[in-house]
């Protein structure tokens, strides 16, 4: 089952937000992620969160179509978008789609990315969607599609780096090793109609990006 949690980061386009709730089964709002709903006319199966950045419309919303709530304290251990991962799991949920974790809060920014990480170990398919980019960790081999104009970078997120190899991509590497804070990986772009990503050793993000 494919779940959507939709937090309070930037969503700039709406059309992106409605297909992905179209292509969902469950989806779950964390805090004032419902309002990037209400403004496209959808209702979320859940909100979760301390509902402090959530606007008097937004409140209005969940009342007047009977939302189920689950509030937690403003001094609490988790972010409302980990609440709403740990909710939505317990959903029988296997592929996940993250959107509104990106935005002007770097701090959250890439707390939610490296969520991805615990998702991953737990044998979740999981991914985070914005305006301009696609992330999530690589399997030990994968196949990316081709988009026009995307960047394709491979970020290693273990310290004692990554082993891989890429095919079809307009820098080929075979059995390369990218160290942990190095830009080796930054920027390339497949030239094939896909891409083929193997890790031999380690974890690594892959981020599809469009400016």
């Amino acid at each position: 089952m494919k779940g959507l949690i939709i937090s309070s980061g930037y969503i700039k386009e709406h059309n992106l937000l409605k297909k992905m709730v179209f292509e969902h089964d469950y989806i779950v709002c964390a805090d004032g992620g419902v309002d990037h709903l209400m403004n496209i006319g959808e209702i979320p199966n859940a909100v979760i969160g301390d509902l402090d950045s959530i606007s008097d419309k937004g409140l209005k919303f969940i009342q007047d179509n009977d939302v189920e709530v689950l509030k937690f304290p403003v001094m609490k251990d988790k972010t409302d978008t980990e609440l709403a991962i740990l909710h939505i799991l317990d959903k029988g949920i296997d592929r996940l789609t993250l959107m509104g974790v990106t935005g002007s809060r770097l701090d959250h920014t890439m707390a939610n990315i490296l969520l991805l990480k615990k998702l991953h170990e737990k044998g979740i398919d999981a991914r985070i969607v914005d305006d301009n980019n696609i992330i999530y960790i690589a399997n030990e081999r994968m196949e990316v599609e081709k988009r026009e104009d995307y960047n394709i970078s491979i970020i290693p997120i273990n310290d004692d780096g990554i082993v891989v190899s890429l095919i079809g991509f307009l820098y080929p590497l075979n059995k390369k090793y990218i160290e942990f804070a190095s830009t080796l990986g930054i920027s390339n772009c497949i030239v094939e109609d896909f891409g083929t990503i193997l890790i031999h050793r380690g974890k690594a993000l892959v981020i599809e990006s469009i400016d």
